[in-house]
């Protein structure tokens, strides 16, 4: 792929499940918008969801060679380094995560025999076996189900309306075809049918039966999400602990959106 011509919207990515070493993301409260409201999904279910994750190949505080330039951790949302491709997202609904994302936790939820009522029995979907009840809470911005330090609005995952994530076979000729493996192009949309962000990664049967089961993926874009590796480090040596501590760091700077997206697979 280093013999290609890279375009604005060529980016780097990767493909994995939510409750993988280098995302830690198993226990995050994540929501549906329906018809009839946000959905919220439980966390002890929805541990495998499949995520897809795009950074930036070209951004403010990326110099050449890949090297990141320091970024201050930002005090509140309105003290964030503006980075244009954050804030075009932000533009078209993608939510912003918040400095402390990467911190925020919910237990598992109390099992109950009385939780059996959540599913349509007419026609269930995926989501219906998934969702939880939310407990009444006396205010939108009380504390629930352990979560600390829950920023209203924005300390779970959203679904975001209008926004596409696209897998294709790669048709393009690259050096993985000599060695038979398998690609795929991921084309993160937006609501207009515009392409925000293309990245090419290896073909998982397994990621890719997870995205069409659940119809969303967990689509998370940024400056740092781990994917990119310290300078003169090879990928073999660049841990999934290593990569989470950069997801982290990305996170507490300010510079990652995401949310749920919904899938539209074309194998």
């Amino acid at each position: 792929m280093s013999s290609r011509q890279f375009e604005e919207v060529d980016d780097l990515g990767n493909i994995l499940f939510c409750d993988d070493l280098a995302l830690r993301l198993e226990c995050v409260l994540m929501g549906l918008e329906t018809a009839e409201g946000t959905v919220a999904l439980d966390p002890a279910q929805t541990r495998h969801m499949p995520a897809a994750l795009f950074e930036f190949r070209r951004a403010l505080s990326v110099g050449g060679y890949g090297i990141q330039y320091a970024v201050p951790k930002a005090a509140s949302l309105d003290e964030v380094p503006k980075e244009p491709q954050i804030e075009g997202a932000v533009l078209f609904g993608m939510r912003r995560l918040p400095p402390e994302f990467s911190e925020l936790r919910l237990p598992d939820p109390p099992r109950s025999d009385d939780d059996g009522g959540c599913v349509d029995r007419k026609g269930p979907t995926v989501f219906d076996e998934l969702r939880i009840r939310e407990p009444p809470r006396r205010d939108d911005d009380e504390v629930y189900f352990g979560m600390r330090r829950r920023p209203p609005g924005h300390a779970d995952l959203r679904s975001i309306p209008g926004w596409e994530l696209h897998e294709t076979p790669d048709d393009q000729p690259g050096p993985w075809q000599h060695f038979g493996h398998d690609y795929s192009r991921l084309e993160l949309r937006t609501p207009d049918g515009n392409v925000y962000s293309r990245t090419w990664v290896p073909h998982d049967p397994e990621w890719e039966a997870a995205a069409r089961r659940h119809g969303y993926v967990v689509c998370l874009c940024g400056v740092e999400l781990g994917v990119r590796a310290p300078y003169a480090m090879t990928a073999a040596q660049y841990t999934p602990d290593m990569r989470h501590e950069y997801f982290r760091y990305g996170c507490a700077v300010g510079l990652t959106v995401g949310g749920l997206v919904a899938y539209v697979g074309h194998r």
